[in-house]
């Protein structure tokens, strides 16, 4: 018996086998993308799930720290290197977009169809020139995530996990969370991304950045509703209820932890991060809620869209599209999101993604009630208009400047960048 079981395996091995080599040698593609060692063990993981659906194709892949990793997307395609599929951040990737350094999707068949499955919020992220140049994968939603045990010590009631409070409200109900020693801060109330948290307020007060995000031609953030938004960030600041900006990099690595761990480090009672966040949350041994984040006159909040495009120089597409389209399916998004945090593209994919998230359903409701007020950040083909953004709103936050003369300084040299623009072309 044990012989004839040998035998049957030894079979099912060579069919195998055979069903790979049948039409020659495997297809082998390569996939780059940014990521952490956390971020890199899940994506092996997704490939390896990949493979084993579909043995005729090797996938091999290249993981780098996130700066590094977009010089790699420039020299691999200007040097005509072998990387096949790329994983793409937003308004980053405008640049690498517009100037032909992925395939157009279009010319490959079946992509319109894949195409029609995505939520609507996250195609503009991904067509040029009416051309599809990646194929959107993720849709990075923050929320509040809160230390219940701070909560209780001064006796505040968890916020609801699907309707915001307001601003007024999340001021008057936090600053109890901020605590001293000898007049220094040991405590405070949240921490946010400063630097993407700025224009969800400029919109919540009935200000916007430009007249279109996807191709912006116009300034608008300098009116009173602008100011507006970018003053409240400042009033969180001078209120003592989020801590000072110093700069982007000690967002991240200062004393209070990022916006992704702070609450992690027990000196924050709040954060503002994704799903992704809350692993370390939980490895603190923390016990937490979700809530969505305070409202202005409207509600509003900043997100990103991941996307997968495939090289210009590829010289198995069809192989990589075949990878692309397993990871935006229903099956490779519920595998994909549990795994990121982000929350589905595929808008068929989000109710499975509900009943099979690796987190409560009253944790994740926060998240999804956000969905259909998230907008996203400005796409512009020169990184020279992220960085005057970054350069003005830093010396804002710092109180270099006035949030009126960043909002002045911001149409200024914005719309001076578009007026070059439009003169190159």
């Amino acid at each position: 018996m044990i012989k004839k079981i040998h035998i049957f395996i030894f079979i099912l091995i060579i069919l195998k086998t055979i069903n790979i080599f049948a039409n020659g040698k495997q297809d082998v593609i390569t996939f780059s993308r940014w990521a952490s060692l956390q971020e890199a063990e899940n994506s092996r993981l997704l490939v390896k799930e990949f493979m084993k659906r579909y043995p005729n194709i090797k996938v091999n892949t290249n993981f780098l720290p996130w700066s590094d990793y977009w010089q790699k997307v420039k020299d691999s395609i200007q040097g005509n290197n072998t990387t096949d599929v790329f994983l793409l951040s937003q308004t980053i990737a405008t640049p690498y977009i517009v100037n032909g350094y992925f395939k157009n999707l279009k010319e490959i068949e079946g992509t319109l169809e894949r195409f029609n499955d995505m939520q609507s919020i996250t195609k503009s992220a991904v067509i040029y020139n009416n051309g599809i140049y990646a194929m959107p994968v993720g849709i990075g939603v923050r929320a509040l995530v809160y230390n219940k045990t701070l909560f209780d010590e001064v006796d505040i009631k968890y916020p609801d996990n699907t309707q915001p409070w307001t601003w007024k409200e999340f001021k008057e109900k936090t600053k109890n969370l901020t605590t001293y020693k000898d007049s220094e801060v040991i405590q405070y109330a949240a921490h946010f991304y400063k630097l993407e948290i700025w224009e969800a307020l400029v919109n919540q007060m009935g200000g916007r950045l430009t007249d279109d995000n996807s191709n912006p031609t116009k300034i608008f953030i300098n009116t009173p509703e602008g100011i507006e938004g970018l003053q409240l960030l400042i009033d969180l600041i001078n209120e003592n209820i989020i801590p000072p900006f110093i700069d982007a990099e000690s967002e991240w690595n200062g004393p209070w932890g990022s916006p992704d761990t702070a609450v992690a480090t027990g000196k924050v009672a709040i954060m503002q991060t994704g799903p992704w966040g809350l692993d370390t949350v939980e490895d603190a041994g923390i016990d937490y809620g979700t809530a969505p984040l305070p409202m202005g006159k409207t509600r509003c909040n900043r997100g990103y869209i991941n996307s997968l495009a495939i090289s210009k120089n590829s010289k198995k597409p069809d192989a990589a599209w075949t990878f692309i389209k397993w990871l935006t399916s229903i099956e490779g998004q519920i595998k994909s999101t549990n795994l990121s945090g982000e929350l589905p593209a595929n808008k068929d994919a989000l109710e499975e993604c509900k009943k099979n998230s690796k987190y409560p359903i009253e944790i994740m409701n926060a998240y999804y009630s956000e969905l259909p007020y998230v907008i996203t950040g400005p796409m512009y083909p020169d990184e020279k208009f992220n960085d005057i953004l970054n350069n003005i709103l830093s010396r804002c936050f710092r109180q270099d400047i006035l949030s009126e003369m960043a909002a002045l300084q911001i149409e200024i040299q914005c719309t001076e960048l578009i007026k070059q623009d439009k003169a190159n072309k």
